[in-house]
């Protein structure tokens, strides 16, 4: 089904709401106390559907107190009505919108010239030549179309939900990933916790989780609503209720819901600004349906005419490049603008000019060189539709073009060529000081936790091009030693230092980075010990020497003898051991045969 997001815009009392319910006869949800006093407060929400389209509007409140509350709707139109009453003509809420709009980058208007039955045809045309001169003055605003419309003339509202059908979606970026702002917040009986929004990007189903940035944690998607209709799978744009497998006061306005790991959250945020705004001002910073208190910090003026700003918020945001926003000063806009440099990082300041250049002009080939020169240990892809509004098909493409670094397409991570050397680095100085070293690509990944295991294959292939490692069965060593020696030397090596560790041996994976080798060739070893009962395994990092096993149990059996019982409290008092280690112990002392427990005691059979 095709579906587009209709947005009402206006001064208050201009006939938006009415115009709402002429179109589909339904108000929407509105509060008991919106419509006891006759005005919207909140967001209210309907639709109107014919065929295969579906149109959802959203009507916001004209207010001048309650603009907050009108941006936390606008963000999300895909075109908007501007409805401005015949009598009234173009009032300081219709142009505050007229603005917002223009911020927030809804480029489709609808004029609707309201209340007709109470202006002469004059006056109608005084008021449209009035509104279309107005946002003539914003370029990005484009006039679809204008009606003359009055609830007491069907003809004229027939007009218009027929020119409705045919608004097309607007474009957006990303589409693949879900990009969901909750605008309410509320609980049904038989369904639980409610949540709705506007989804802006990629699909939703039933039964998948969804993460909330805010709160760090993910819920599970119970069901899917477009349009008070069950559906298995929800796809933007789209208004979309869900009902999520949360406590509806964990909950609130404004958090995101999305997939784990696209957003990462941050307390800064470089944007283009349009508008009148002084350095260190404190605003108030609205995206999406959320709000932050900020303090703006202009780093320059721009030949357009814009700033570029940084703002540093109250709170954390997950913002997105070029997200639009609007700032408020004493509850008036004041101006708006798009994200630049959604994922700030300490940049030095001439890095960072160079970055935001990059970015102001979409030259994203300049972007990636410079980050990936900022991380040499890797920049990962994954953030590519937060900091650069991409999919990874896009972002792959780049990434693969760029000269002077690595691309690990695998997992999706620009390396800097430094990164190649500084793994190898790594390996010429294990093998000079270490003869029986025995590594791969994923125990060197491990040993230096930013590299992939791709980048060390990359590293070790171009040193055994150089004569100073050797590849043995998917395994490296030295160049020049006995492989079949170094193997079995590895076994003993392995035993004395388990041996060595007595009752409380070292893991193996700390025995294997002692002794500088690869996890599969120690386990190998590990096993083949195991297999000549020279070590016993007792769980699955314990490995103890056989001897010395037999020594922690005979202890085991010497407190029996003197206190009777023996259990993890006066086990660990005599064994001097951790309770996990203790717990082994006692269960491997299980197996012995003669050994009863009795409410957490171990008593030996009568």
């Amino acid at each position: 089904m095709n579906s587009v997001i209709i947005g009402t815009a206006g001064h208050i009392d201009h006939g938006k709401t009415a115009l709402i319910k002429a179109l589909n006869g339904f108000e929407g949800d509105r509060m008991p106390s919106e419509k006891e006093r006759g005005i919207t407060i909140d967001l209210s929400f309907s639709h109107l559907r014919s065929g295969d389209t579906n149109v959802a509007f959203i009507d916001v409140p004209g207010h001048e107190n309650l603009v907050k509350t009108m941006i936390s709707g606008a963000y999300a139109f895909d075109a908007a009505m501007l409805v401005v009453a015949a009598d009234d003509g173009l009032m300081p809420q219709s142009k505050e919108h007229i603005q917002i709009l223009s911020l927030l980058g809804v480029k489709s208007v609808i004029l609707c010239i309201s209340k007709c039955d109470l202006a002469d045809d004059a006056r109608r045309s005084e008021v449209a030549t009035q509104c279309r001169e107005y946002i003539g003055k914003f370029k990005n605003l484009q006039i679809l179309n204008t009606f003359f419309i009055s609830i007491k003339d069907p003809a004229s509202i027939a007009e218009l939900k027929n020119y409705l059908f045919n608004i097309k979606p607007a474009q957006r970026q990303g589409g693949g990933v879900v990009h969901y702002y909750i605008d309410r917040v509320f609980s049904l009986k038989g369904l639980g916790t409610i949540v709705t929004g506007s989804l802006i990007n990629g699909a939703i189903s039933k039964g998948e989780k969804l993460y909330n940035c805010d709160l760090g944690k993910a819920f599970n998607v119970k069901s899917v609503q477009i349009h008070d209709e069950d559906t298995p799978l929800a796809q933007a744009p789209n208004r979309v209720a869900l009902s999520l497998d949360a406590k509806t006061s964990e909950l609130q306005k404004g958090q995101i819901l999305t997939k784990k790991g696209f957003f990462r959250g941050f307390n800064e945020a470089d944007c283009t600004f349009s508008g009148e705004i002084s350095h260190n001002q404190d605003v108030l910073f609205c995206v999406g349906s959320k709000q932050s208190a900020a303090k703006a910090l202009i780093l320059k003026e721009l030949p357009s005419g814009e700033k570029l700003v940084s703002f540093k918020f109250d709170k954390t945001m997950f913002l997105k490049f070029d997200e639009p926003f609007v700032c408020l000063a004493n509850s008036r806009v004041i101006g708006g603008g798009r994200v630049l440099n959604a994922v700030v990082e300490p940049l030095k300041k001439q890095s960072k000019a160079v970055l935001l250049t990059a970015l102001l002009k979409r030259n994203f080939t300049e972007a990636f060189k410079i980050l990936s020169l900022f991380h040499k240990h890797g920049f990962g892809l994954f953030s590519a539709y937060q900091r650069f509004g991409m999919e990874y098909d896009e972002a792959v493409k780049i990434a693969r073009g760029i000269e002077g670094t690595y691309f690990d397409e695998a997992n999706l991570c620009v390396y800097d060529l430094s990164a190649i050397e500084d793994v190898k680095s790594l390996i010429k100085f294990i093998v000079s000081k270490n003869d029986y070293a025995i590594f791969s690509p994923a125990s060197i990944a491990l040993k230096l936790s930013w590299a992939s295991e791709d980048l060390a294959a990359r590293a070790l292939s171009e040193l055994e091009r150089g004569g100073i490692v050797s590849k043995k069965g998917g395994v490296y060593v030295k160049s020049g030693v006995d492989f079949d020696a170094l193997k079995q030397s590895l076994e003993s090596k392995i035993f004395d230092l388990i041996k060595k560790g007595g009752i409380a041996p070292l893991a193996p994976y700390n025995i294997y980075d002692e002794l500088e080798i690869d996890r599969e060739s120690g386990d190998d070893a590990l096993k083949k010990l195991t297999y000549a009962k020279k070590v016993v395994r007792l769980a699955h990092n314990l490995f103890v020497e056989a001897e010395n096993l037999a020594l922690a149990i005979k202890r085991l059996y010497a407190i029996i003898e003197k206190e009777g019982f023996v259990n993890v409290t006066n086990a660990k008092e005599e064994l001097g051991l951790s309770r996990k280690f203790v717990i082994c112990y006692l269960e491997y002392l299980d197996k012995m045969g003669n050994i009863v427990t009795i409410d957490n005691k171990r008593y030996l059979k009568k």
